[in-house]
This record gives C-alpha cells, sequence and structure tokens, in this order.
C-alpha cells in the first residue's frame, strides 16, 4: 500500500492488473480499406473520355458533311495517310471542344455536318460543365482547407444562409450554368432572327450554340470567319463578352454577389463579400477595362480601323447632326470591339477583329492577358487572376519585408504563397517546353511565318484560349499533336496540381540545421 500528500490510498499492482484485463478485453480487428479513385485521375480520366467518344463520333459519317467516315473525304480509297490525317484532325477539335479551348484545324461551318456540330456543342457543354463542378469544388477545398465532404463550411463564407452539401452544390451549379445560357440564347436570338435576318430554326440554332461556346469559354463558331461579320453589332457583340466573362469569373464569385444584400441593415442578413470574390473582380475589372483600352489604343488605326468614323469635332462645328450621330456610334463600336477582343484574349477564342494583322505590341498585350487567362472555379483556364494576385503582393511583401502577406486587412498564409509560386513556374515551364518543342519540329512554318506565331499557338492552347495567328491549319502532324497534348494539359494540369497541393498540409517534426545560400 501508498500513501500520497493528500492521504488518498491506491494499489499499483491492482490497478495495473484491472487495466490489463480491460485492455485484452478488446478484440482489435482489421479495418477494411477503402479504395476510392483520386480525383486527379477522376478528372483526367474524365476528359480522357470525353475526348476519346468525341473523336469517334466527329469521325463517323453522321458528322461528317461529305456523309462519308472522315479519311474518304479525299480519296475514295483507303490509304492510312489520309487515315491518319483526318483522325489527328478530329481528335484536335474533339480535344479544343472538351477542354474549352477553341483551336481549330479545319473550317467548322462546311467540314461538319449539323450533327456534327451538335456533337462538337455538346462536347462544349459537357467539358464546360465538368470544368466548373471539379473547380468549384477544388476552390472550395483550397479557400476552406476542407476534405471533400466539408464543401458546406466555404458556403457559408460565401453568405448563404444553410450550409449545402456536395449534391446540392452540383444542382446550384448546373442551374447557375443553364441559366446564363438561356438568356444569352434570348438575345442572341432576336439578333440573328430581327436584325441579321436568320430564320426561326437557323436562328435559334446558331444563337444557342454561340451561347454556350461562349458561356464555356469555348471560341467556337458556326461563322467562316467566327465573328468578324457580326462586328458592328453592339448588342451582339456586348451580350458574347458578358457571357465569357460571366463563364470566366467562376460560380462561387457569382453565387456570393447574389447573396450579398446591402440594403439590409442586420449584418447577419446582409451577407458579405469575400475576398476571394474581391480580388477576382477587380483584377478582371482591371485586366478587361484597362487592357481593352490599351488594346483598343494599339489598334485604333490598325485592326480596329474596319469603319470611317468621320471627324465629330467637324460635324458639331458645322451643325451637321446626322453625321455627329454616326461618328460618335462609330467611334463607340470600335471601341466596343476593342474591349470585348480583350475579354476573348483572357479566355475565349472568338474574334471580332482580323487576329493575323494585329500589331506586335498588340499581339505581345494578348499573349499576357491569356497567360493570366480567367479565374478559379470557372470555364477559364490560364495562370488565374487570383494566383497572379498572390504572387505580386508575396513579392510586394518581400520587397518590404514585411513578414506577412497582407490586402485588405486580412494575410495570406506562406501556403497560399507558395501553391501560387509553385502553378505560375509550373505553367511557364510547360508553356516555354511545348514552344521548344515546336522550334524542332515546325521549321517550315518557322520560314513562312517566323518563330513568334508559335509561341502564341502554345500560349493559347496550354491557356485553353483559342485565338490563333492564323497558323494552326499550318502545322504539322507532330505540331498538331503537340498542340492537342497542350490543350489538354493546360486544362487538367494547374487544376491537378491545385488538388496535389491541397491535401500536403504536413506538419514535419524534424527540423534541420540552416544554412544559407546566395541567390539573386
Amino acid at each position: 500500500m501508498n500513501e500520497d500528500a493528500s492521504g488518498l490510498h491506491f494499489n499499483i499492482h491492482e490497478d495495473l492488473h484491472d487495466t490489463t484485463e480491460e485492455i485484452t478485453d478488446f478484440t482489435f480487428l482489421p479495418r477494411k480499406k477503402k479504395y476510392s479513385l483520386d480525383p486527379r485521375k477522376m478528372m483526367a480520366l474524365t476528359f480522357i473520355a470525353l475526348i476519346t467518344v468525341g473523336t469517334v463520333l466527329l469521325s463517323s459519317p453522321i458528322a461528317q458533311s461529305s456523309g462519308k467516315w472522315a479519311w474518304f473525304n479525299h480519296s475514295a480509297t483507303f490509304s492510312w495517310n489520309h487515315f491518319f490525317s483526318a483522325l489527328l484532325d478530329n481528335l484536335f477539335m474533339a480535344t479544343s471542344a472538351s477542354c474549352v479551348t477553341g483551336l481549330t484545324v479545319i473550317d467548322v461551318p462546311t467540314y461538319y455536318s449539323t450533327i456534327g456540330h451538335v456533337i462538337l456543342l455538346a462536347s462544349i457543354q459537357l467539358g464546360g460543365v465538368s470544368l466548373i463542378t471539379l473547380g468549384t469544388l477544388i476552390v472550395t477545398i483550397l479557400l476552406g482547407r476542407v476534405p471533400f465532404g466539408g464543401e458546406d463550411q466555404v458556403i457559408l463564407n460565401y453568405g448563404a444562409k444553410n450550409s449545402s452539401r456536395a449534391n446540392s452544390l452540383l444542382a446550384q451549379i448546373v442551374c447557375y450554368v443553364f441559366t446564363f445560357e438561356f438568356l444569352g440564347t434570348v438575345i442572341l436570338f432576336f439578333r440573328y432572327y430581327w436584325h441579321h435576318g436568320f430564320t426561326l430554326g437557323k436562328g435559334l440554332w446558331y444563337s444557342s450554340f454561340h451561347a454556350i461556346s461562349a458561356f464555356c469559354n469555348a471560341g467556337i463558331s458556326l461563322h467562316s470567319q467566327n465573328l468578324i461579320p457580326l462586328r458592328n453589332d453592339l448588342i451582339y457583340t456586348s451580350t458574347i463578352a458578358l457571357l465569357v466573362t460571366l463563364g470566366g469569373i467562376g460560380f462561387l464569385v457569382i453565387a456570393n454577389l447574389f447573396r450579398y444584400h446591402p440594403w439590409h441593415l442586420d449584418l447577419r442578413r446582409r451577407g458579405k463579400i469575400s475576398l476571394h470574390s474581391r480580388i477576382v473582380l477587380w483584377t478582371s475589372l482591371l485586366l478587361s477595362v484597362g487592357g481593352g483600352i490599351i488594346f483598343t489604343l494599339l489598334e485604333w488605326n490598325n485592326t480596329l480601323a474596319f469603319i470611317d468614323i468621320g471627324s465629330p469635332l467637324n460635324a458639331l462645328f458645322h451643325g451637321e447632326w446626322r453625321e455627329l450621330f454616326d461618328s460618335l456610334r462609330h467611334i463607340t463600336q470600335r471601341i466596343c470591339s476593342g474591349i470585348s477582343q480583350t475579354a476573348m484574349f483572357r479566355t475565349a477564342g472568338f474574334n471580332f477583329i482580323e487576329i493575323g494583322e494585329i500589331s506586335p505590341p498588340a499581339n505581345l498585350l494578348s499573349v499576357f492577358l491569356m497567360l493570366i487567362g480567367g479565374s478559379p472555379g470557372s470555364m477559364a483556364g490560364g495562370i488565374k487572376t487570383t494566383t497572379i494576385v498572390v504572387l505580386f503582393l508575396t513579392i510586394r511583401a518581400y520587397l518590404r519585408g514585411i513578414p506577412t502577406v497582407e490586402i485588405h486587412q486580412r494575410s495570406i498564409s506562406d501556403v497560399i504563397c507558395r501553391e501560387a509560386m509553385v502553378i505560375v513556374v509550373y505553367y511557364l515551364l510547360m508553356v516555354f517546353t511545348f514552344y521548344f518543342i515546336l522550334l524542332l519540329t515546325e521549321k517550315a512554318l518557322i520560314a513562312q511565318r517566323g518563330d513568334f506565331v508559335l509561341f502564341y499557338e502554345v500560349s493559347s492552347a496550354f491557356g485553353t484560349v483559342g485565338t490563333s495567328l492564323n497558323a494552326t491549319p499550318l502545322l504539322s502532324p507532330i505540331g498538331k499533336l503537340v498542340i492537342t497534348l497542350a490543350m489538354y494539359l493546360g486544362r487538367i494540369g494547374p487544376i491537378s496540381i491545385a488538388l496535389m497541393m491541397a491535401g500536403r498540409e504536413v506538419s514535419h517534426r524534424i527540423r534541420y540545421p540552416e544554412e544559407t545560400i546566395t541567390v539573386g
């Protein structure tokens, strides 16, 4: 027997004996291992399956305007050369549609039949919905640092009144996508039907195709000259630009704005605009408006000089009000075309001007916009707006000697800063790798058009943008394969890296001695 300071008695041997008996009563059964598909593998396999099915269907007689298999378009007899060439072209188009890129190696309106156009549109829609669904779930993980199944915490942070499970989140996303696509279709239909003289059926088909292609940021058009014939229609160009912008902002930002009610005096009912939404909105506004103004000034007397604006001051001085109104309208059309084209450079492959005639400074600006792209959890590709902002904030903090990265009276964790750096380095490394490969394979194209067109093609493909300097059809078979791979990796690569880093917040128990090295 032992006695402690408080006078309490306890028997060590008896207590240990009782504890041992208690432990031996437990029966340890082996746990069944739960097998779950890695989200990265699931995403990669999903797009591979979508591209494979799309390639087969687009190559079939029902999709070809000739009514034959694609490899019989140029010759009635079968040859392996025609087979691989046609298969590669349709693989390219299926990848471009599924990854909502927009690059084309054929003339879409004449090469495919109506069913072929339907297959393209289905690939765009399925690819876009898959992207925004996966992207939104990934953003919830990265923002809230929660595993799959814990999305409700993050949704609450975006102003929702009640928590949402994954099924509810998916339903909201699908509703969000189809609502904006329907509204866009209605507006475009009235322009096609009343303003441009399309028949009822053709106007409805063209409006729905271009509304879905715009909102999904694909940029594939049923017009042989893309949207150049419609650039004088201010309502049409503004609608397309708005759809592309909404598709590139992301579901969480739109949902946050819809749930923010500034007129409520009660702060709990008013909601709040999250830091993520504020960064996305301000950065998108800066790139679209600021970049649009710079691009418009650079191209004012070049590609935007498709219409004579006259002299508004001379018309005003002589009291010619009709000419003054026409001059102001033409100036507005030029500005609208310039800003709308800038929105296309960030994420969609539509063009309202001749891209091949753009001046070198404007081309460099467009490449910069393509590399940045849209926002997380959206249809858009690129490095993403928030990633660029975090990178610049990190650089600013280090230059000022501030230990933490701060914005809007909030600090950003070191983990997010490292993720931004990794994504930017990965993105630039892949762009220059593909560019290097094309420099080796496209000697004939370089001799004809120069080497900058290759860098432009790679930036557009890996950023899933879709604009081109009219060099895509001139690529060799190897070059087409390289651009196809760039479109695929540009779509799933950044998301896969984000997923990989989201689950690697592991605390290290061992810390090695520090030693300095010289950088810079």
